[in-house]
């Protein structure tokens, strides 16, 4: 597929289509298969987002890492730009609602945490290809963000969200690890 736009439209699609029961076993399979390895067993301080509706539902994933004593950190945006910070949350009730039905930290109770000290990112996305590369929504953040970044990057994917090949620019970040449902592509 060529066309950014046009493989974004059809990313879409397909998350439209997937039933809630399939988005909740999904989301359980790919904790499981997360947990399981190395990089999430020796990771200290994970960063990751807060799911939305229609994505791989990370509240379970978020719990067990505070079950297994690990640092969550979510994203903070700084609106009218592409920056993005991660800072460490205690609990669910360190969250607010903010544009686009996103959940963002409360600053001001949480601490800012630096990309040096992050072990692994959790690196969302609309799809995926076979080689490491991600379409996000296009705000360019985590492109931004994973420039310089020296720790572990691992994306979590419903088996619709996974092509072959997507179109890709100079600026665009591999990830390190992709996980479907039925196991670990790369």
């Amino acid at each position: 597929m060529n066309d950014k736009e046009e493989c974004r439209k059809m990313f879409k699609q397909s998350l439209k289509n997937l039933s809630d029961l399939a988005v909740k076993q999904q989301s359980n399979e790919l904790t499981n298969q997360l947990v399981m390895q190395p990089y999430w067993i020796e990771a200290t301080v994970i960063g990751l987002t807060i799911s939305k509706e229609k994505e791989v539902d990370t509240t379970t994933l978020i719990q067990h890492a505070w079950a297994d004593g690990k640092q969550v950190v979510v994203p903070k945006v700084k609106k009218g730009t592409r920056e993005m910070s991660f800072y460490q949350i205690y609990s669910f009730d360190d969250l607010e609602d903010i544009f686009f039905g996103l959940k963002e930290p409360i600053q001001d109770r949480c601490k800012k945490i630096e990309k040096n000290v992050i072990d692994l990112v959790i690196v969302p996305g609309l799809g995926f290809d076979l080689q490491g590369f991600r379409m996000g929504y296009g705000g360019g953040f985590y492109d931004t963000y994973l420039e310089g970044f020296n720790g572990v990057t691992c994306a979590l994917a419903f088996d619709c969200q996974v092509i072959r090949s997507i179109p890709i620019e100079d600026h665009d970040q591999q990830i390190d690890h992709l996980i479907v449902p039925h196991g670990v592509i790369r």
